[in-house]
């Protein structure tokens, strides 16, 4: 007796796309969720999320600091020199020739006259909730296929009996 819904062929690769299909949703739409605000350079508190771009002298000023020239550095503050520098800790960059690469050193110490503009990466509330009803509707499609998938016995079903019908 064939066996039906996930527990078939049909079933099972129905299972596999929807999995993928919420994968790459969420891995779109999470990024997605994200935006940089203008930050003014005085006040950034340590544990921020931000991202500087350099003007074109603060990046040839960084160059022996970082061993290339940045256009942009995303990372969290670890904490303010007074206004003249901030500690950072990197997670990626940019650089001037549009290369992004991960930061694989420690922390780097940026002064303030080398930033052309500071942004602080906050959640984006307008964002989040659209990505939350694509994620409700996604789910609720998967569901709802696997379910229909089960009650119709998945596509592979045999039939027994013999001839053309007449």
């Amino acid at each position: 007796m064939p066996r039906s819904g996930l527990h078939t062929v049909a079933g099972r690769a129905l299972a596999a796309r929807g999995a993928s299909v919420v994968l790459a949703a969420s891995v779109s739409l999470v990024a997605g969720c994200y935006s940089y605000k203008p930050l003014a350079v005085a006040s950034v508190p340590a544990r921020t999320e931000v991202r500087l771009v350099f003007s074109a002298e603060g990046a040839r000023q960084l160059r022996e600091a970082a061993g290339f020239e940045m256009r942009q550095l995303d990372g969290i503050v670890v904490r303010t020199l007074a206004d003249t520098a901030v500690l950072m800790k990197p997670s990626a960059l940019i650089t001037v020739d549009g290369d992004e690469l991960p930061w694989r050193r420690g922390d780097l110490l940026v002064p303030w006259r080398t930033v052309a503009q500071s942004q602080q990466r906050t959640i984006d509330k307008r964002r989040s909730r659209g990505f939350a009803a694509v994620m409700g509707a996604v789910f609720t499609g998967v569901v709802y296929f696997a379910l229909k998938s089960i009650a119709g016995g998945g596509g592979a079903t045999a039939q027994s009996g013999g001839g053309v019908p007449e």
